[in-house]
């Protein structure tokens, strides 16, 4: 029993990291196509905390609806395969999205949104189910519940403090962009 918590907190530890590693990553997929501009780190953040709130609500019901840990690992697994695929599906559609946006004026603003909604959506939604699942799984009585999900969540934030500075310092420096999405994704599946 107490080896299965611990796994539902690495787990929790390891989604947070890799949600915040996503964001800051695919902050460089975007960049040789439309800069890096406020409108598109604006693009980038609210698409990300709208998947995040998608998944926050989803994997709640989810957790109340399968209150099992095969599912949240399932989850989990989807959202790695996800984000595995995000560096090879990245060129296409960025190639595409830029060609048939060349002749508006507002191009940098429509193609990162719809590069962030097309590559992030699916894997950072399912990374946000994570957390309120684990908590379901966590609660033992309604007495601790406050506890348990405040320690989750906790846990959650210190990954993605690790996964803000890990890429940005470490990873994307010496393995490139696309080995530090599937690094992360190989990190999550394990």
């Amino acid at each position: 029993m107490r080896s299965k918590r611990a796994f539902l907190l690495l787990t929790v530890f390891v989604a947070g990291m890799t949600t915040l590693a996503v964001e800051l990553s695919a902050s460089r997929l975007l960049e040789p196509y439309f800069g890096a501009s406020n409108v598109v780190w604006a693009n980038l953040i609210g698409l990300i905390l709208i998947y995040l709130t998608i998944g926050y609500y989803l994997g709640g019901r989810l957790a109340d609806r399968y209150p099992r840990e095969s599912v949240l690992y399932q989850i989990t697994a989807w959202a790695a395969f996800a984000i595995g695929l995000v560096p090879f599906a990245a060129r296409p559609i960025l190639v595409r999205i830029t060609g048939d946006l060349a002749t508006f004026d507002l191009a940098v603003l429509v193609g990162s949104f719809l590069g962030v909604v097309l590559l992030f959506a699916i894997p950072v939604t399912l990374l946000g189910c994570v957390s309120p699942f684990a908590v379901r799984l966590a609660v033992r009585d309604v007495a601790s519940a406050g506890n348990v999900a405040g320690g989750i969540y906790a846990l959650s934030t210190l990954g993605s403090i690790i996964g803000t500075f890990a890429p940005v310092l470490i990873l994307i420096p010496s393995i490139g962009t696309r080995n530090t999405f599937l690094f992360f994704s190989l990190l999550l599946l394990i």
